[in-house]
Order: structure tokens, then C-alpha cells, then sequence
């Protein structure tokens, strides 16, 4: 009954998503990850892959293969140049009239793993808590526009959440059995997640220190424990070496023992590359480089009301049915280990990160929170609380059916019209293209796109650069990404920010309506609430 519920949900959940993955354009990654899986495939290229390790994009990008790429190349293969490769694998799907199709079939795998996540935390709720756990654990991960927005685009945040949700199913079962079989899972699972994200070295770390010190409690000699910590880092390790092989097998010439040669460079690129300060906008603030209460500011912002609550009240449940005895000690301690550490860990880490470009860094603790707070179906004894919890799952698949088909833009109430509170990847990640384009044609604009590298505004037809543009100089119609308003060109568009839209694309792209020219000064963090006329004028107080 409880599995039945589950695959109804994931059907209904991928004819919405899939419905989005064919409407949606391009989004600002998604191109880059392409390009790099088709070159690992196809090239044998190990280093154009820059920031992530390959598996991923790798699987990816197989069904790209199947609509036939424009695949450009000079014959200068495994130079770390990702990002500018993407730009020309863009353009050259634009100049082709390849772009959607590719678009379209790099979303298929991760449609495939959404689905996976929901199963996953639904035997992982159900092997510590029971079947309407892991129930209720599937359906908040489904039922959720933040997951619709995200699960349906080609990245890597959420081949990393699903494999963090592995590491502690696998933990979480090797503390029950405590064998050798279960080691292996425990290590491909941890090998896996490091092979999704450079992070995912913190879970094999995590692994082989609850393995270690588990087995130290259990008593024995002293070094009995590291024998099967040794396996699950061995696993681990040759799980991340297998997909190098794969796609290289000279990489093997090349490497150390520890990591493939690639590997170690992401490392390095990472570690100079993503450390800058990045520009962030949240709830009309703006801001440069990390910031500590963007990210659970961000969650509020994010998360509807009905899945904050029960993530709020089913923490607070699992506690509570603890100290009355009806979850043994022995559950509490291994979801404390195996599930509550990792989605601590993972989340403190980000804390200080620089970049703060959205939620989707946190999609593997919120996955993770979800299996702790799944208890509170524990606590649905009587009628009326069984009632009440209902209500609240039904009203959050209303909320998630309401965000469609723009649930990668959609906000919680009250923190609406979105473009005045979030931006890049939390609510514009250039999804919005087509609708542009098709606006476009017959208003002739000054456009400023935020989206792929290689799409300029000569890829939107009858559109003019906004960027660059004196403001003075600039009549008639103005569509302008929400993104490069709060963050990617805040400065040079602040002059925008004074006047007010007359309406939005998707609720990502501001349109403006000029008939007298603007003037320069510079507007507040956050754009204006649309406009009471057909008009764009200078707010008061602006």
C-alpha cells in the first residue's frame, strides 16, 4: 500500500516535470555539463570536465547522443577550458537549431534520479522508522516546488543528494547487520557521492570514522576496527578511480595512487576559482561574497509552508517519540550517526561559502532532514491528527501543482513577486529564453539575459543590448533577467532598479515601457513592485 503511494506520486510528479523539462530553456549550467559529458564521451577528455568529477555528466549526457549534438572541436582536446568550451557548445546548438533537443535529453537522467531520491528516502525512513515513514519521507521530497524546479534540470547537485541519501541508507543498514557485505554498500555509496561532488570526500571520511568508532565501542583489540574501515575506503576509492578508467584508461599512467590526475587539477580549480566572493540578493538585500544568514533565510523563502512545517514538527516528533519509548534508543543513535551528522556536516560547510547562488547547495541536508522529520507519521494515532496530517501533505501538493509549469522561479508567501526577493539559481536561471524570444519578436527590446554563457542578445529576435546602453539613450521596451538586476549586473543596471515594471515573463524577466528617457540614479537592491499603468516611472523614494 505504502510503495503503491509512492509511484503514484513519482507518475504524477514526472508528468510535471517532464512537461517542464520540455518548456523550460536552457539554464545557466546546464550547457556546461553537457559539453563536458559529450567530450568525456566522445573525446576521451578527462580535463575539460573543470569544476565536478565526470560520472554524472557523464550519464548525463548519454541520451544527448541519441538527437545527435553539433559537437564543435579543433582538435585540441583535455585543456581545462569547461566554461569556455560550454559557451561554444551553445553556439553552436543555436546556429544549428539543436538546442532544445539537447536541452530536452540532458534532463531525461535527472528526471530518472528525482525519482530515485524518492524511493531512496522512502527505504531509508522505512528501514529506521517503518513503511508510513518512508511514505510520508517520499511524498515531501515529491511535493515540493523547490524539488520540481531543481529535478528537472541537468546539474550536479542532485546526483550529490541522492548519493549523500545512499551513504547514510548504507550506513544505517551496516549498523543493523554489521557485515561485510554491507561494508561494500557503504563504501560504493560514500565512493559514489565523491564521484558526484569534491565534497562527497567529507562522506568517505564520515563512513570510515562511524566504522572506526563503532567498532571501537563494541570493545575488542585496538586495531580490529580499521580492518573494516580499510574496505569501505578501499571500495570508495576504487568507485571514484572506475569512471576514470572508463572514459581514460591512460589516466592510470598519469595519476597518483591517491586520485586520478583530473581529479587532484578539479581540486585545484575549485580551490582558486569558486572561492571568489560572488554577488547575493535575498529578501531585498545585496550583498558581495558569504553570508551566514543567507542559507536558512534562503530555506523560508524557498520551502512552502506546509513542508516547513512538517520538517519543523517532525523533528520535534522523532524526538518526543524517543523519550516515550516508542522508537528505541537504538534507532535514535543510528539516525543521529548515519543521517543527522552527514546533513550537519554538509550543511555547516556551506555556511561560509562565498558564493551564495541558491538552495540547491543544500538539496543533500534537506533530503537528509526530510528522513529525520519523517517520524511524525508516528504520531497520527488518533482520527483528527491523521486528518490534520493529511491536510497538510494535500496542501502541500496543491502548493506544488500552483508552482507549475514555473516552479523553478516559484517563492513561499509571503515572499512574492519572487524578482523582489531571490535571484540566480532561487528563482531566474535564464529558464525563461523562449518566452523572451517569442515577446520579443514583436516589441523589438533592449534586452539583458541572464542565462548560458554563448546566448547573447542577438539570439533573441528583434533584440537590442540593454547593457552598455546610456540610459538616457534607451526608448520603448526594456526586458531585463531578474538575475542581472540583484546580482550578475546590479551595478550596471541600477539605474533600472528605480523604475517600476509593467509586467513579467515567467516571473523572471521584467518588462519595462519607456516613452521618456529615464535618468541615471541609481535605484534600491531590490526592482519595484509592477506598475499601476502601462508605463515604467520612477518610484518614489527610489
Amino acid at each position: 500500500m505504502g510503495l503503491s503511494i509512492v509511484v503514484a506520486a513519482a507518475v504524477a510528479f514526472l508528468v510535471l516535470a517532464a512537461f517542464e523539462a520540455w518548456h523550460d530553456s536552457a539554464t545557466y549550467d546546464e550547457p556546461v555539463y553537457v559539453s563536458s559529458g559529450v567530450a568525456a564521451i566522445l573525446h576521451h577528455d578527462l580535463a575539460d570536465n573543470a569544476e565536478h568529477p565526470p560520472l554524472f555528466k557523464v550519464l548525463a549526457a548519454l541520451p544527448v547522443l541519441i538527437v545527435h549534438p553539433v559537437v564543435p572541436g579543433d582538435g585540441h582536446w583535455n585543456r581545462n577550458d569547461e566554461r569556455a568550451y560550454g559557451a561554444r557548445f551553445v553556439a553552436s546548438q543555436m546556429q544549428a537549431g539543436t538546442m532544445h533537443k539537447v536541452t530536452v535529453a540532458a534532463r531525461v537522467i535527472p528526471l530518472v534520479e528525482c525519482v530515485l531520491m524518492a524511493l531512496a528516502l522512502f527505504a531509508l525512513a522505512s528501514r529506521l522508522f517503518g513503511p508510513w515513514p518512508g511514505v510520508v519521507a517520499a511524498l515531501l521530497w515529491l511535493l515540493d516546488p523547490l524539488v520540481l524546479g531543481l529535478g528537472h534540470v541537468d546539474g550536479v547537485d542532485l546526483p550529490f543528494a541522492l548519493t549523500t541519501v545512499l551513504v547514510s541508507l548504507s550506513l544505517v543498514r551496516w549498523l543493523d547487520r554489521r557485515d561485510r557485505r554491507s561494508l561494500w554498500w557503504v563504501g560504493a555509496a560514500s565512493g559514489a557521492a565523491a564521484s558526484a561532488q569534491v565534497t562527497g570526500l567529507l562522506l568517505i571520511g564520515l563512513a570510515v570514522g562511524v566504522v572506526v568508532l563503532v567498532g571501537r565501542r563494541a570493545g575488542g583489540r585496538s586495531w580490529a576496527p580499521w580492518r573494516p574501515a580499510g574496505l569501505v575506503l578501499v571500495v570508495a576509492w576504487f568507485t571514484i578511480w572506475l569512471p576514470y578508467i572508463a572514459i581514460n584508461p591512460s589516466v592510470v599512467i598519469h595519476s597518483w595512487v591517491v586520485l586520478p590526475q583530473p581529479y587532484g587539477e578539479g581540486l585545484g580549480y575549485l580551490a582558486t576559482h569558486d572561492t571568489g566572493a560572488a554577488p547575493g540578493f535575498l529578501i531585498g538585500h545585496a550583498w558581495t561574497g558569504a553570508n551566514l544568514w543567507f542559507w536558512p533565510v534562503a530555506l523560508v523563502v524557498k520551502l512552502p509552508a506546509p513542508v516547513l512545517v512538517m520538517l519543523v514538527g517532525g523533528t520535534l516528533a522523532l524526538v518526543g517519540l524517543v523519550r516515550s519509548g516508542r522508537i528505541q534508543r537504538s534507532t535514535w543513535h543510528h539516525t543521529l550517526i548515519a543521517v543527522a551528522l552527514p546533513a550537519v556536516i554538509l550543511f555547516v560547510v556551506e555556511l561560509p561559502n562565498p558564493r551564495t547562488l541558491g538552495v540547491r547547495y543544500l538539496l543533500p541536508s534537506l533530503a537528509l532532514w526530510i528522513a529525520v522529520a519523517s517520524p511524525i507519521a508516528l504520531v497520527v494515532g488518533r482520527r483528527l491528527a491523521a486528518v490534520a496530517l493529511g491536510a497538510v501533505l494535500g496542501l502541500a501538493a496543491v502548493t506544488t501543482a500552483l508552482s507549475f509549469p514555473h516552479s523553478i522561479s516559484s517563492t513561499a508567501a509571503p515572499f512574492r513577486p519572487g524578482y523582489r526577493v531571490a535571484t540566480d539559481s532561487n528563482l531566474d536561471w535564464g529558464q525563461d529564453l523562449t518566452l523572451l524570444a517569442t515577446w520579443s519578436r514583436s516589441h523589438h527590446p533592449y534586452v539583458a539575459y541572464f542565462g548560458p554563457r554563448g546566448i547573447t542578445p542577438r539570439d533573441v529576435p528583434g533584440a537590442r543590448a540593454l547593457i552598455g546602453i546610456p540610459p538616457h539613450a534607451v526608448l520603448g521596451w526594456v526586458a531585463a533577467s531578474a538575475s542581472d538586476l540583484t546580482s550578475a549586473d546590479r551595478d550596471a543596471l541600477a539605474w533600472l532598479r528605480g523604475y517600476c515594471p509593467v509586467g513579467t515573463l515567467g516571473g523572471t524577466i521584467l518588462l519595462y515601457h519607456f516613452t521618456s528617457a529615464p535618468t541615471s540614479a541609481a535605484g534600491p537592491p531590490a526592482p519595484p513592485p509592477l506598475c499601476t499603468g502601462s508605463v515604467s516611472h520612477r518610484v518614489n523614494g527610489a
